[in-house]
């Protein structure tokens, strides 16, 4: 199954669970936990939008260039060598 067919499954079930809730809100009217469970489901649905938009148009990771250059001497003066403990300057 591909990352399509997955997402597509999850948005169904979100809209099978909206449709559950509709008729729980219908039946119960504004109860506290029915109105809860409806937020959640905004939540869930706006993960869900923004994963399908990351899946569409996947991030390339930042590269960071390391100059090859010395470090300057002072930028190691509290460094201890390893093993050796602190060095003596």
């Amino acid at each position: 199954m591909t990352i399509s067919d997955e997402l597509d499954r999850t948005r169904q079930a979100l809209l099978a669970l909206e449709n559950s809730l509709a008729a729980l809100r219908n039946r119960l009217g504004d109860h506290l936990d029915v109105l809860r469970l409806l937020d959640d489901l905004e939540r869930c649905s706006a993960d869900l939008r923004r994963l399908e938009a990351q899946v569409r148009t996947p991030r390339r990771p930042e590269l960071v260039a390391i100059p090859d250059d010395d470090y300057e001497p002072d930028f190691w003066a509290d460094a201890e060598h390893e093993g050796l403990g602190r060095t003596a300057p």
